[in-house]
């Protein structure tokens, strides 16, 4: 019995369609021998057959001329590899691939920076960033789409991310905060698909000499605490306690309420809501930040008033901290957060417990190991801790201006 042979395999196929005109056509489609496309239209069956078979001998009796070579490459990709090879003129294709792949980008949605920035801060608004977080990125995003907010977000370079982080004048922990701002805006902006890459990953860290903190001299936070009691009926007094016996952040302050404290209790109630780590804690009321308390307590007195700053700022010119000007020249510069640093600082140099000072300030361990550890001798720390408004009574401590 007569077997069926084997269909033999066509490199070149015909297809039967209607062209827009709606005239039956026949499409002969393939690969020629030396790799390029075949794709021809003809008005009859008996046309385009007889195409194909040219092209089916055309193309036998040029691989019968075509030395044989083992390839896990499909008759396509060979094809292309045979283009590539005549592209290049005698050029390494390896080289030309590798050139390809390092400059390779793939296309990208134009988006100019001033509308990308504002698309940013809406994203950071609706994933509940807070305004803090917000009116940060303003600033330190906000130095580079000043300058070059119409320009694409894909044409933004390294070179001019740079300028921006490593302007005149900048401290090293200032340039790295804004580097980080930069590559937060544009990891997001890549996602979005508005550049390929982001310009700040080529750029280092900014490693920072961290200075010590500075603490307020025993005598200096009594003439504080004196001072603010003593302006316009302690207006400021809640607000200075609290930072310095409770070591509270000043963003948390202005946010806290007499309903958050409890002095029967003993207790500071730093909501998540007001927390900067998002993380309830309970702070341990003393018992001399109870009696510097008390009578603000019954008075309900805010503890972060309208007039809190320009108030504050008038008790800290009376016991000499300020911005130095003509009339004052020798006003001691204030640090940010001195009030808190000063707290942590004796509360670890009593307690020598990491991990309590850390619990009670909302801070790390290690941060607490790193950055507090042996500021503030043991007799200090005593002393601090019976700072009182109350009159001298044994070992309660009034220190001398």
């Amino acid at each position: 019995m007569k077997r069926n042979a084997t269909p033999t395999r066509r490199r070149f196929n015909i297809v039967e369609f209607l062209n827009p005109s709606g005239a039956l056509a026949w499409r002969v489609s393939g690969i020629a021998e030396d790799g390029t496309r075949v794709r021809s239209n003809f008005r009859t069956k008996a046309e385009a057959e007889g195409e194909r078979d040219r092209l089916e001998s055309e193309f036998r009796n040029g691989a019968i001329a075509t030395r044989l070579v083992s390839t896990r490459l499909t008759d396509t990709q060979a094809a292309d590899a045979e283009r590539a090879f005549a592209m290049l003129d005698g050029k390494p294709l390896c080289e030309a691939v590798a050139f390809f792949l390092a400059n390779y980008r793939e296309p990208v949605v134009k988006k100019s920076l001033d509308d990308a920035f504002a698309e940013f801060l809406t994203d950071k608004r609706n994933s509940n960033s807070r305004e803090d977080t917000i009116r940060s990125l303003k600033v330190k995003v906000g130095f580079l789409v000043s300058r070059h907010g119409r320009a694409a977000v894909s044409e933004i370079a390294g070179e001019r991310v740079r300028e921006i982080i490593f302007r005149p004048g900048t401290a090293p922990v200032t340039r790295d905060n804004v580097r980080r701002a930069l590559s937060s805006f544009f990891a997001w902006a890549k996602r979005q698909g508005y550049c390929a890459a982001n310009p700040c990953d080529a750029i280092e860290p900014i490693k920072a000499e961290r200075e010590e903190p500075r603490i307020l001299p025993l005598a200096d936070a009594f003439r504080l605490l004196s001072a603010a009691a003593a302006y316009k009926g302690g207006v400021v007094l809640p607000w200075c306690a609290i930072a310095l016996f409770a070591a509270v952040r000043p963003r948390e302050l202005g946010k806290l309420t007499w309903a958050d404290i409890d002095l029967e209790a003993r207790t500071i109630t730093v909501g998540a809501h007001i927390a900067k780590m998002r993380s309830r804690r309970v702070v341990e009321i003393s018992d001399n930040l109870a009696e510097w308390l008390a009578p603000h307590a019954l008075k309900q007195t805010p503890i972060a008033g309208a007039n809190w700053r320009r108030d504050f700022d008038a008790v800290k010119t009376s016991v000499g901290y300020g911005t130095p000007t003509e009339g004052q020249p020798d006003l001691q510069p204030w640090t940010p957060d001195i009030l808190r640093h000063t707290a942590i600082s004796h509360h670890y140099a009593m307690h020598q417990h990491e991990g309590k000072t850390a619990a009670w300030a909302g801070n790390s361990p290690d941060m607490i190991h790193k950055h507090y550890k042996g500021l503030v001798k043991a007799s200090d720390a005593a002393a601090f801790w019976q700072l009182s408004p109350a009159p001298a009574k044994g070992k309660i401590v009034r220190m001398a201006a």
